[in-house]
C-alpha cells in the first residue's frame, strides 16, 4: 500500500511540475518594459490601425532579420516604416523604409512578436499578421 501511495504521489508531483512549463516571460496582459518609450502605429492584414506606446519587437528596440546569408539588426529610431510582404515558410519578407530614404529588404521570423501599450490595454501581434508599422 505504501508503494502505491508513493508512486501516486510521485506521479502527481511530476504532472504538477510539467504543467508549470510556461511560467516564464511577461505576465499575460503586460507589455515588456524597454529602456525607451517608442511610439508606433501598426496596421494588421485586415487594415486595422492601432496606435501604440512602449513599442518593441520581442521586448527589444530593433528589428532583426536575415539579409541574404547574414543577420541584420536595425534600431527602430532609424526606421520610418516597415512593410510586411508574403509569408514564406517560417519567414516573412519585410521592407524597411529608413529615415534617410534608403530601403532594406529582410526576412524575419513569422512568429516574431511585436508589443505595445494602447493606453487601455496591452497589445501583442505576430509578424505573420502585420501589414505595416509606422514610426511617426
Amino acid at each position: 500500500m505504501k508503494r502505491i501511495l508513493a508512486t501516486f504521489s510521485l506521479l502527481a508531483a511530476a504532472l504538477l511540475l510539467l504543467g508549470m512549463g510556461d511560467l516564464g516571460g511577461a505576465p499575460a496582459g503586460s507589455v515588456p518594459q524597454t529602456a525607451e518609450n517608442l511610439h508606433a502605429v501598426v496596421t494588421d492584414r485586415s487594415g486595422i490601425r492601432t496606435d501604440l506606446s512602449q513599442f518593441s519587437m520581442d521586448g527589444t528596440l530593433f528589428i532583426e532579420g536575415n539579409r541574404g546569408s547574414g543577420k541584420l539588426t536595425v534600431d527602430f529610431k532609424k526606421i520610418a516604416a516597415v512593410d510586411f510582404g508574403q509569408v514564406s515558410g517560417d519567414r516573412v519578407a519585410v521592407t524597411l523604409e529608413l529615415k534617410d530614404g534608403e530601403k532594406l529588404d529582410l526576412m524575419i521570423l513569422r512568429r516574431a512578436l511585436f508589443y505595445g501599450d494602447t493606453g487601455y490595454g496591452a497589445f501583442k501581434i505576430s509578424a505573420r499578421d502585420m501589414q505595416r508599422i509606422e514610426f511617426p
